[in-house]
């Protein structure tokens, strides 16, 4: 590689900017704006970000929105970021993903002449410059629905640091290590970077987390590349709703102001390091000794998740729970498992599913074909091992009720 000028540039995607946040049964009032406008917020975020960070070019990996299904004020939003990085002399590099390729913008809706488009055909090459300089090669192809033509993927022959930018699920042992230094990938809600030494893969991830099992902080990157070609990164959180899941064991719990305390101490903790933004929190307690009976009630569950929102989650930007749940040892008694019956059963196959994370649980395959490629089946995918226990867990509850019920 040919040592250069330093650069640097915002990498993010996954805006899917056409849909609000959701799967929850109900949504409080004074959440229901913010469930509306919070992607929109966590772009701008990433935006500000860039000019913040006075940036010479932003690489977007692909599912901005869908254009079709957008309101107006999603795609003037979006419009209206991209002017403010033209005003700023920043360079958008926008790569078509599964439900933005270019051939779907309206012509009747001009892009800002920064914004560069990129769609399926031949990996198209860009070149960089600041002013006269040229500072990197940019090697990009849209979403094909199949692996990208990775032998068209070739490093700038005057070796200039070259960046790969393709959209999709990629093994990336698949990605060739042909010279160039940096891949920017997009088409997962999570960052992911992928350690496939010499060169650097970067999932984007999304800036905001859109459903509950969208857990955990959202951000967009800022990378350094400097004279020699050295990579350096910097996380920077842009979500303004955050999906929390909050496992909280305890050994025993003689009486239910002592879990209420705990769980307060905590809250308190989530409100002096979250910043300005809101937290939904999913609260999964396990008491593994002793418990006062009223814990296994959902009354019990209702009324502690009352007492949390109206403390800490009744105005915008607090920490609301939107659930609670609670497993004691004493739920379910271990002969309820040796029982002959529907219910013992059923028990035991929940059993086994617990013991052998490898034996497959799929919801979706019991869901209309009309929904299948919906959020309804994004929000019913099991997707880590966390998720299954919860799944399991409820199950469990539900079943002996409905089983053993009088």
């Amino acid at each position: 590689m040919t040592p250069g000028a330093p650069f640097r540039f915002v990498q993010s995607g996954d805006f899917d900017l056409d849909q609000p946040l959701g799967g929850l049964a109900t949504v409080p009032k004074h959440l229901r704006e913010l469930f509306l406008t919070a992607p929109r917020q966590a772009v701008q975020n990433v935006f500000e970000t860039a000019i913040l960070h006075e940036v010479d070019f932003v690489l977007l990996t692909g599912n901005l929105l869908d254009v079709r299904r957008s309101s107006p004020a999603c795609v003037g939003h979006l419009l209206e970021q991209f002017d403010h990085l033209h005003s700023a002399g920043i360079e958008v590099y926008w790569l078509g993903g599964e439900s933005d390729p270019p051939a779907k913008w309206p012509s009747s809706i001009s892009l800002p002449p920064n914004v560069h488009t990129i769609g399926p055909g031949k990996p198209l090459e860009l070149l960089h410059r600041r002013d006269d300089l040229a500072l990197c090669s940019i090697v990009a192809q849209g979403h094909t629905g199949r692996d990208p033509m990775w032998g068209q993927f070739r490093p700038d022959p005057g070796g200039l640091f070259t960046i790969g930018m393709a959209h999709g699920q990629f093994d990336p042992a698949s990605i060739p290590q042909t010279g160039i230094a940096y891949w920017a990938i997009g088409g997962r809600q999570l960052r992911d970077k992928v350690s496939t030494a010499p060169a650097t893969i970067l999932y984007s991830g999304a800036p905001q987390g859109r459903l509950p099992t969208h857990c955990g902080q959202r951000c967009c990157t800022v990378v350094d590349v400097d004279e020699a070609g050295t990579i350096s990164m910097e996380v920077v959180p842009t979500d303004v709703c955050r999906w929390q899941s909050e496992l909280v064991e305890v050994e025993t719990c003689e009486k239910v102001s002592d879990l209420v305390k705990i769980l307060k101490n905590r809250m308190r903790t989530f409100q002096s390091t979250k910043g300005k933004r809101q937290l939904l929190i999913d609260w999964r307690i396990v008491i593994t000794g002793n418990a006062p009976k009223e814990l296994v009630s959902e009354k019990a569950w209702g009324e502690l998740t009352d007492q949390l929102n109206k403390e800490f989650g009744a105005e915008a930007f607090g920490a609301w729970t939107y659930e609670l749940t609670i497993e004691t040892s004493s739920v379910i008694p271990e002969a309820w498992y040796q029982e002959q019956t529907i219910s013992g059963d059923f028990l035991r196959l929940t059993r086994e599913l617990a013991a052998d994370p490898s034996l497959p649980i799929d919801v979706s395959e019991f869901l209309a074909d009309s929904h299948r490629e919906s959020q309804t089946a994004e929000a019913v995918a099991i997707e880590t091992r966390e998720d299954r226990r919860r799944v399991l867990q409820e199950s469990r509850r539900l079943g002996v009720q409905l089983l053993r019920s009088e």
